[in-house]
């Protein structure tokens, strides 16, 4: 996916409900249930361009809890950090290139334990260690899962695996991240306008800018 730029912009996005999800228990950074997987939005305001008005996200915030209604700001992954993330090298690089290669297949035909198991991969990167997921709280010190469906653990364990196998190219991975006030919502990743949307609608502003010119020069 293409670089966003650096510039933040802020908006409002409306909680519509879950994706693809199921109850997850974890505890180390945060000893809480928790529905883990796919959220679903609507932007009220501040809908950045190119991006659809209704759109799926992943949690990256494990402290906060998500709010009907969040003022967040749109920045880019490429700078996040979140309430307690691990300083490990790449965290939100690496949080990001799970998200860019896994999300949209569980969005349009993955398994809930798909999606479960990808909201857990991005937690362990972010609050650990980035090497495991296990019941095991000696492994790390963070964030561990202690009550979770065996398909998603093992589809977890799956892309961490797949993240250790893709060498350095996650470090040049980007997209959405949407800041919300630390205790006033929750911090979310999600998807950037594919390079041919944002040529489509950089071509479209530019024929705009050159009808306003000539009807000005008429």
């Amino acid at each position: 996916m293409s670089a966003l730029p650096s510039l933040a912009t802020a908006g409002t996005i409306d909680f519509l409900g879950l994706g693809k999800a199921e109850i997850v228990t974890v505890a180390g950074v945060r000893n809480v249930r928790a529905w883990a997987g796919e959220l679903t939005w609507a932007w009220e305001a501040g809908q950045p361009a190119g991006a659809d008005t209704t759109f799926y996200s992943y949690c990256v915030d494990i402290l906060n809890n998500e709010q009907d209604r969040q003022y967040v700001t749109v920045k880019s992954t490429d700078v996040m950090v979140t309430d307690d993330m691990v300083a490990t090298p790449y965290a939100a690089q690496k949080a990001t290139w799970l998200f860019n290669m896994f999300a949209s297949a569980a969005h349009q035909s993955g398994s809930t334990a798909f999606a479960t198991g990808l909201q857990l991969a991005i937690w362990e990167v972010l609050f650990d260690d980035g090497m495991s997921l296990s019941y095991d709280s000696t492994v790390g010190n963070h964030f561990y899962v202690t009550s979770v469906s065996a398909g998603a653990l093992a589809a977890g364990k799956g892309f961490l695996a797949a993240l250790a196998d893709a060498g350095s190219s996650y470090q040049s991975a980007t997209a959405r991240w949407l800041d919300a006030p630390s205790g006033r919502g929750q911090d979310q990743i999600t998807a950037t306008p594919e390079p041919g949307t944002l040529l489509l609608l950089g071509t479209g502003l530019a024929g705009l800018a050159a009808r306003r010119r000539q009807k000005s020069q008429a």
